[in-house]
């Protein structure tokens, strides 16, 4: 009997969650945060410097950011993961409480296959969305994503990559 091997893009229907994407972790130091991550086997695999990227800043619900950030992966495929370390210029990060631009891991951002329907979905089903769905193109990795709250107020990203190599 021979057994088909699914792939991604054959096993996953418009809309459904593939995967986690990155986790966002912000941190007081990135070059301290840095030299950490690669020390346990992570790469920078994009990173950038941003202050008032409007799509950033309205995807997230902020009227204005500024920051710095570094995407650090790990693994060797396409499903690698991947941490989004963020050194917070503007708003400024406190060691309270777990809001977007705070210390610690605030955030989740899972990988879909067609963010628009997921939203549809979740939409339809109660969820309520900090924004529309932006785009980043400003990053080495173009992506399309919408953010919500789960229900202790977490912000869950889901994140539909554009690039047909990642």
């Amino acid at each position: 009997m021979r057994t088909e091997i699914k792939t991604p893009e054959t096993d996953f229907l418009p809309g459904e969650v593939l995967g986690l994407y990155h986790v966002n972790i912000n941190v007081s130091n990135l070059e301290r945060s840095r030299a950490f991550y690669e020390m346990l086997g992570f790469r920078v695999v994009d990173e950038f410097a941003q202050a008032g990227v409007a799509e950033l800043d309205r995807g997230l619900g902020y009227d204005y950011t500024n920051c710095r950030a570094l995407f650090m992966a790990i693994g060797r495929n396409r499903f690698e993961t991947v941490l989004d370390i963020v050194e917070w210029n503007e708003p400024k990060s406190e060691h309270r409480g777990l809001r977007l631009h705070d210390i610690g891991a605030p955030r989740i951002a899972l990988r879909v296959k067609h963010v628009d329907k997921l939203v549809e979905v979740l939409a339809k089903q109660g969820v309520e969305f900090i924004s529309e769905t932006q785009q980043l193109n400003f990053l080495k990795r173009k992506a399309r994503f919408a953010c919500c709250r789960d229900p202790d107020g977490m912000v869950v990203e889901f994140v539909e990559l554009l690039n047909k190599n990642l």
